[in-house]
C-alpha cells in the first residue's frame, strides 16, 4: 500500500508547470476549441504513461550496473523541468510558441509528452516506488495521475485561451502566470519536507 501520499502535491505542481506540452494544450485550444483540444488528453495521457513507465524500465535496469543512474536521472529531468519553466515563464512567450505552432495534431501532442522531462521527473522521484511493486499499485497510483492531469489539462486549456484571447487580457493574464508559479512553489513545500526527512 502506499505509504506517503505527498506525491500528489508534488504531481500537480509538476504537471502545471509551464511547459511544451501545456503550451501545446494550451495553443491548440486557442486555435481549435476546448472541445476538440479534449479529445487529445487521451494521446497526452497515453504518452505519459509510456514515458514514465519508460523511465522507470531504464532506471530499474540501470541502477544495478549504475548505482547513481536514478540519481542523475532525477536531476537531470529537475534541470530540464527548470529549463523549460523559465523558458515559458511569460505570457508573451506563450504566444510565441503559439505562433510558432499554427495547426496542432495529435501527433504533436503525444510527441511532446513522450520527451518531456517532466515524465523523467515524475518516474525518478516523485512517483513512490511502490508503484512498481504490485499492479493494484500501479493501477490506484497512476488512476491518481490520471484524474491530476486531466485536471492540469483543463487549467491549460482554460487559462491557455485566456492568455492568448487578446491585448486586453495580458497584464492579468501575467498577474496569473506568475501567480500560478508561486502555486508551484507551495505545492513543492511538501515534497521538500519530505526530502528532508
Amino acid at each position: 500500500m502506499i505509504e506517503n501520499w505527498l506525491f500528489v502535491f508534488a504531481t500537480i505542481a509538476v504537471l502545471m508547470i509551464p511547459g511544451p506540452a501545456n503550451a501545446l494544450v494550451a495553443s491548440s485550444a486557442y486555435q481549435q476549441g476546448t472541445a476538440k483540444t479534449s479529445l487529445y488528453i487521451p494521446v497526452i495521457l497515453v504518452g505519459y504513461l509510456y514515458a514514465i513507465n519508460g523511465w522507470a524500465l531504464l532506471v530499474h535496469l540501470f541502477s544495478p550496473i549504475w548505482p547513481s543512474f536514478q540519481e542523475l536521472v532525477h536531476v537531470l529531468s529537475a534541470i530540464g523541468v527548470g529549463w523549460m519553466t523559465f523558458h515559458l515563464f511569460k505570457a508573451r512567450q506563450l504566444e510565441q510558441y503559439n505562433q510558432s505552432h499554427p495547426q496542432i495534431r495529435p501527433w504533436q501532442m503525444f510527441k511532446g509528452t513522450l520527451k518531456n522531462p517532466k515524465a523523467a521527473l515524475l518516474a525518478t522521484g516523485i512517483l513512490p516506488l511502490s508503484t512498481w511493486e504490485s499492479p493494484s499499485n500501479f493501477v490506484l497510483i497512476f488512476a491518481i495521475f490520471t484524474g491530476i492531469a486531466l485536471l492540469v489539462a483543463l487549467f491549460w486549456m482554460i487559462f491557455g485561451q485566456a492568455i492568448l484571447a487578446g491585448e486586453s487580457a495580458k497584464r492579468k493574464a501575467d498577474l496569473i502566470y506568475k501567480g500560478s508559479a508561486l502555486f508551484l512553489l507551495l505545492c513543492l513545500v511538501p515534497l521538500l519536507i519530505n526530502w528532508l526527512e
